[in-house]
């Protein structure tokens, strides 16, 4: 018997971490803001910019927030891993996550219940 492995779009991801798409972040990358498309605790989805960095280069996270009353200063990594021309957007995953993000993203993740609520 054949095994076939599929690696197009119609292979689903293998996750450690649940992605979310409620509630959406709000980040400062390098020197810039962003909003997420969707976040786990591995990593994040934001809109294409120009001067994109290439796959693999390593980005700072100094800001993390989901509000204006909900916000952490973080000490962070981020590396390129894909970039997803057609739906214009960047992928990124967590090289290093400081305890303050990580402990901010987990709380962020249990209260989405809370978030899909008002919307």
């Amino acid at each position: 018997m054949k095994r076939f492995f599929t690696t197009s779009r119609y292979r689903e991801h293998n996750r450690k971490d649940l992605r979310h798409e409620v509630p959406k972040l709000h980040l400062v990358l390098g020197n810039r803001e962003f909003s997420t498309y969707d976040w786990s605790l591995g990593g994040f989805r934001i809109d294409d910019f120009n001067d994109r960095p290439p796959v693999g280069e390593e980005m700072s996270v100094t800001q993390i927030a989901y509000d204006t009353e909900n916000m952490v200063t973080t000490n962070s990594i981020a590396v390129v891993t894909r970039i997803l021309v057609g739906k214009n957007q960047v992928a990124f995953s967590f090289k290093k996550l400081d305890e303050e993000a990580y402990d901010f993203l987990e709380k962020a993740s249990m209260q989405r219940l809370a978030h899909l609520g008002d919307t």
